[in-house]
């Protein structure tokens, strides 16, 4: 079974200080608050708490091999319907693709209305 990231915040933590460093402890990554992205929140039925879906820019890939807890690869959002996720997290990986993609043609748009402000 796969699975995206999980952790607790700590008390009076914020859901992004708590992303940034649930993300460095299990990757050793740094990512930079301004570098996290919030996707969506919602809270189980079951449970009371809420659920922060959080994606991170990272500006090259790093290899987890060295890691000494998990088993961590990077996964290309096609190649994850192959992966057999619970409910919840396959609903995290489709809506958090949806956002990040939305995301990606704000930027490029943006890219080509500044290239067209130059080229005037």
């Amino acid at each position: 079974m796969w699975s995206t990231l999980g952790g607790e915040s700590s008390e009076g933590e914020e859901a992004e200080a708590a992303f940034q460093r649930i993300v460095n402890e299990l990757l050793d990554l740094n990512l930079k608050i301004k570098d996290i992205y919030p996707i969506y929140d919602y809270s189980y039925d079951t449970e009371d708490k809420i659920n922060y879906v959080f994606y991170g820019e990272v500006k090259s890939a790093k290899d987890f091999s060295s890691l000494n807890e998990g088993a961590f690869s990077w996964v290309a959002f096609n190649e994850t319907s192959k992966l057999q996720f619970t409910a919840h997290a396959k609903q995290d990986v489709i809506v958090g693709e949806r956002v990040i993609s939305a995301k990606w043609r704000d930027d490029e748009a943006k890219k080509l209305d500044l290239l067209s402000e130059t080229t005037l």
